[in-house]
């Protein structure tokens, strides 16, 4: 489920927007925090070269005598508490400052460094940048600032940082989520117009914000579209449900002339002529029925008549009416189904789809010894109707094409059946906002289901 999470185009589109959020805000505070860390840290050296140049010109015009006085008086304030110095004779002796002596590692002319000295009087060494400068008659000068204040502040900025960076990926991440949020809401309605439309509501559109923008302007051509699929598809059903309407009349008076002529030949041959027209006339009648039914059913026509009914009953009903028939044909018709299970539905159109997946069963089932009714509570609200059978089943392969109009898995067998009996299955579970779904029984034969809406309480 986790693999499947992250694999959604919306899920991956707000985290990189996340990660371009958080690596924005990373690079921009870490530049902040090394700018910051880096002018700390330049104060601290200007201000050690300034006092070595101020003491450099104290020796100059007051000699040794005036710049110890100088130092004195440096060293003597008290909002300087972090300065450092350090004056040393020719033979290297200490004359002046408040360092302990001078470390062994720092020449005569350091530009600026960074060491840890001790101070007099201290108990640890601290950090310090320091610069130096050779003095005339042998005379060297060190200079600098103890970096604790300068510490101080960039691990206050460090601090900052790490708050401002919390702070960030948070905003990061909720403005990222709230921008999968509106993709998702925007995507989702052009997802329910094309489930819509998928389940046989052709009449569904994309719905508008009316905001112009590049979703706006594609849900109006596809709703465009859509009309125009629409106008397309009512026009090919309304041939075929002419076609068809019309057809039924001359195949009843073909029916009645052919009955009429058997009625008045003698002839052996003839009359099985006539009887083989007639069975075929039925057969193009039936057709021609199952077609229009179809054609009514895509388009919505019955749903004023859906009303509430037990559907245990209606699957006796069903057994009761085909149980001599799956007798002769060496079937059993069983029942499984609770009693308290109702659905919303048109009951005519819903037995007539189960009468015919039951006829497909006596037909194809060769073999097999039970047909098995059955109906339970699915997942989800709603209730799972199916019909079984223990015979050879559909091949896997050839599941797909089973509920295609006038596809006959077995055109080798005889029959009238002319492949429709499937899809108006599926065209009657559409009509019922459901589905049908067709596979391989355990341990063979094969079970159709029709998964339709429970009746809510």
């Amino acid at each position: 489920m986790r693999r499947g999470f992250f694999q959604s185009t919306t899920v991956r589109l707000a985290l990189a927007l996340l990660l371009v959020q958080v690596a924005a805000l990373a690079l921009g505070l870490t530049i902040i925090h090394r700018f910051t860390e880096a002018t700390i840290l330049a104060d601290a050296r200007t201000a050690a070269e300034v006092a070595r140049d101020d003491f450099a010109e104290e020796y100059r015009q007051e000699g040794e005598a005036g710049l110890v006085r100088a130092i004195r008086d440096r060293l003597a304030a008290r909002d300087d508490q972090n300065f450092v110095v350090l004056l040393k004779g020719p033979d290297g002796t200490t004359i002046a400052g408040n360092l302990t002596q001078w470390p062994a590692t720092v020449g005569a002319a350091e530009r600026w460094r960074r060491i840890s000295l001790f101070r007099e009087g201290g108990l640890a060494a601290e950090e310090m940048g320091i610069v130096t400068a050779r003095l005339p008659e042998g005379r060297v000068l060190l200079t600098g600032e103890v970096l604790e204040a300068q510490a101080q502040l960039a691990r206050a900025s460090q601090a900052a940082f790490l708050y401002a960076l919390a702070a960030g990926i948070l905003l990061a991440a909720i403005v990222a989520a709230l921008a999968a949020w509106i993709l998702a809401r925007r995507v989702d309605a052009f997802a329910r117009a094309a489930a819509a439309i998928a389940g046989g509501k052709l009449d569904a559109r994309v719905v508008r914000d009316e905001t112009g923008d590049a979703f706006d302007r594609l849900g109006i051509s596809i709703n465009a579209m859509l009309d125009r699929i629409e106008t397309l598809v009512g026009e090919l059903r309304m041939v075929t449900d002419s076609m068809a309407h019309d057809l039924r009349s001359p195949v009843s008076r073909l029916k009645a002339m052919l009955e009429q002529a058997l009625g008045r030949t003698e002839d052996e041959s003839a009359t099985a002529a006539l009887a083989s027209a007639i069975d075929e006339a039925d057969s193009l009648h039936r057709l021609l029925d199952t077609a229009l039914e179809i054609s009514r059913a895509e388009a919505g026509i019955g749903r004023d008549q859906f009303a509430r009914f037990a559907l245990t009953p209606l699957l006796e009903d069903l057994a009761e009416v085909y149980g001599p028939l799956a007798e002769d044909e060496g079937f059993a018709i069983r029942v499984e189904a609770p009693d308290a299970l109702d659905v919303v539905a048109h009951r005519e159109m819903l037995l007539r789809a189960l009468s015919n997946l039951i006829d497909n069963a006596l037909k194809y089932a060769s073999g097999g010894s039970v047909i098995a009714l059955a109906a339970v509570r699915g997942a989800g609200n709603e209730v799972m109707l199916s019909v079984a059978d223990d015979g050879p089943g559909i091949p896997e392969d050839r599941i797909g094409e089973a509920a295609k109009r006038f596809v006959r898995l077995d055109p080798a067998r005889g029959g009238s059946g002319a492949g429709l009996g499937l899809s108006l299955a599926q065209t009657i579970a559409h009509m019922h906002d459901g589905r049908m779904a067709i596979a391989r029984a355990d341990p063979h034969g094969t079970i159709v289901t029709l998964c339709l809406p429970i009746a809510s309480d």
